[in-house]
């Protein structure tokens, strides 16, 4: 992912460090994607890339 784009592609699913955090423990695995622009937001945010564990 680009800095400034926040589109996820076809099958992903991206999520926020807080959504990460709440995860943690679970079968899952994060990708970093890097900080992005959002709507709302002052200031960049981090997003994660969801990766299922296989």
């Amino acid at each position: 992912m680009r800095e400034g784009t926040a589109t996820a592609r076809g099958s992903e699913i991206l999520v926020s460090d807080v959504v990460r955090q709440l995860a943690k423990g679970k079968d899952f695995l994060f990708a970093d994607r890097g900080e992005t622009n959002l709507k709302g937001f002052d200031e960049p945010v981090r997003l994660y890339e969801v990766r299922w564990r296989e």
